[in-house]
């Protein structure tokens, strides 16, 4: 089998941190893992004219289509209550015409937007891949109302977070399986389905590999019919941010290259417990070491 060549598709983002921005996004995440697995990976982003990232971007192959402002993303931490992710800016979309030359043709299009930024209709329409993979929760998040909560503004403000950020809210995804086919592969988590009713059920009567990443609990991935559950290695995460969009980019590539279901997603599980230990994107340079933790990776169910 030749290696797979894949283009990935999403906004790369200004990621809020102490002292300035982060490259981030869903895009940004599965680009640096794809590239790091034998193939040839392309990615495909828009970003403002404001981009500050570009040292990030070098060692990546790539299409940057510069155009408004670079989506931009903080977290904010309430008091004994969950993150809440802040939107500050927002790109335009990105579209099947920003493609390179031969690239609509990839043995796989990962689609991973983190706003509403793919459209997945016109996507599937001009793909002549493979494999076509999606991280779902690009489609359900949106903006919300801007933080009103005086104790939240002033917080953000001594962050350096811009006036009138508004909180990233979720919303049903009311595709239908028929939009859904051309779809091989679908990545979410637990929390993206909290208030979307069947949405699983749509996924599962459309896209024959499912994976459903369940926090400390693993995943649990729905193949050809089939229900197969995977653990966890154990570390001490420092930031997850990412850690999604690694686990959805390693299972896409290790299906592609020829992996098993079962196998994809503890060779998934154990990149992912790599990126939480660093802040941000701090520790992808050490997905070299996802093979060994992937052998210590339980099979709950099979």
């Amino acid at each position: 089998m030749s290696l797979p060549r894949t283009l990935v598709v999403g906004h790369v983002t200004h990621d809020r941190y102490q002292g300035g921005f982060k490259a981030g996004g869903c895009a940004y995440y599965g680009a640096e893992v794809h590239r790091r697995l034998p193939g040839h990976t392309h990615l495909l982003s828009l970003v403002g004219e404001d981009f500050e990232c570009d040292p990030a971007l070098a060692p990546i192959e790539h299409t940057r289509v510069r155009r408004g402002q670079t989506t931009v993303f903080a977290n904010y931490y309430p008091p004994h209550a969950p993150r809440v992710q802040l939107l500050e800016a927002l790109a335009p979309s990105v579209g099947p015409e920003h493609a390179p030359p031969g690239w609509l043709d990839a043995d796989l299009i990962h689609l991973a937007p983190v706003l509403g930024e793919v459209d997945l209709e016109a996507w599937l329409h001009a793909s002549r891949a493979r494999l076509v993979a999606i991280n779902v929760q690009g489609w359900i998040k949106v903006p919300g109302e801007p933080v009103q909560e005086a104790r939240a503004l002033e917080e953000l403000q001594d962050r350096g977070v811009a006036p009138g950020a508004r909180q990233v809210v979720q919303r049903p995804w009311d595709i239908t399986p028929e939009a859904l086919r051309g779809v091989d592969v679908a990545c979410l988590s637990e929390e993206d389905l909290i208030d979307q009713g069947d949405l699983l059920e749509r996924l599962l009567a459309a896209i024959p590999i499912v994976a459903l990443t369940l926090g400390e609990a693993g995943s649990r991935i729905y193949h050809h019919g089939r229900i197969s559950e995977v653990g966890i290695y154990p570390t001490r995460p420092l930031d997850p941010t990412g850690a999604g969009d690694v686990f959805a980019a390693t299972f896409t590539h290790q299906l592609i290259a020829g992996l098993s279901p079962v196998e994809a997603a503890r060779q998934a599980s154990a990149a992912a417990s790599i990126v939480v230990e660093g802040l941000g994107p701090q520790a992808l340079h050490r997905l070299d070491e996802a093979p060994a933790r992937a052998a210590h990776v339980p099979i709950l169910r099979d």
